[in-house]
């Protein structure tokens, strides 16, 4: 049996562009005059953070024609298809593409994933199932294993800047203006939809609290996976040592995708708990 995996820019996919059953739809950024841009290799980094310097971006989910072209193509050299897709309580993209793929064509051959992921949490269930794959499991076996794993799990997320969360209207410039007098750092949860869950006084402060968090709410051997938008060497470094006092073990670091930094903007690290 053989099975394709489908992504989209939610997760690092940069790190799977050599991997030749792991095949990208790309998500969609859409600009201030409603251009729509493919989150894909051929949208840089680079590119991507000098235009959200200057405009307020926004998100939609892949594009269907595109999404259904994917499977379409990749039914006719693999038996089945598994997406692996942005969480469904950030995005319609599960429920839309969960609907497709109980039309008769593609019922029994692909498989939309239920993640409650992004970003590493992604990547993480990505090199899970190309193992189960390995392993000679079943598409509905793969799906049940990730499902299972991913369905309770509580990371952290902290935005050192507000200013992108004023621009996008989640917080009021009074606020953050207020916010930045007192130093006061937002701590927001995430395990499948983001949501507040505290604030710290410093940026520092925040981490700490996070991290300490963690290590109270899990038990056993486990890493730290952190993910983060652009920053400088001094904030990864306060990181790596506040985890390290701390006695946390880092498991994968890498950039947040782009359909996040939208919402957060540069200097926001998220920290989530990996059990392997």
């Amino acid at each position: 049996m053989k099975t394709a995996i489908i992504i989209d820019s939610s997760c690092t996919f940069r790190n799977w562009k050599d991997e030749k059953d792991v095949h990208l739809v790309p998500l969609t950024i859409v600009t201030e005059d409603q251009k729509n841009i493919d989150d894909n290799l051929e949208f840089t980094p680079d590119d991507f953070y000098s235009l959200n310097e200057e405009q307020v971006l926004k998100t939609s989910q892949s594009i269907v024609g595109s999404m259904l072209g994917k499977w379409d193509e990749l039914l006719k050299e693999y038996d089945n298809v598994i997406c692996i897709l942005i969480s469904k309580g950030l995005s319609g993209q599960y429920n839309t593409y969960k609907m497709f793929s109980n039309e008769d064509e593609y019922k029994e051959r692909v498989f939309v994933v239920d993640t409650n992921g992004v970003s590493i949490v992604n990547d993480r269930q990505v090199a899970f199932a190309l193992e189960l794959i390995k392993q000679g499991k079943t598409p509905k076996e793969i799906v049940g294993f990730l499902e299972e794993k991913y369905s309770d799990f509580k990371g952290y997320i902290i935005p050192k800047s507000l200013k992108q969360l004023v621009r996008g209207g989640r917080i009021t410039k009074a606020a953050a203006g207020l916010a930045k007098i007192l130093k006061i750092n937002p701590i927001l949860n995430y395990n499948g939809v983001i949501d507040k869950e505290g604030k710290a006084r410093t940026f520092k402060k925040a981490v700490e609290e996070a991290l300490d968090k963690i290590a109270k709410e899990n038990s056993g051997e486990f890493v730290v996976d952190v993910a983060h938008s652009r920053t400088d060497q001094e904030n990864l470094d306060l990181v790596n040592q506040l985890m390290a006092e701390k006695g946390l073990k880092l498991g994968k670091i890498d950039e947040l995708p782009n359909v996040i930094v939208c919402h957060t903007g540069t200097d926001t690290f998220a920290f989530i708990p990996y059990v392997g």
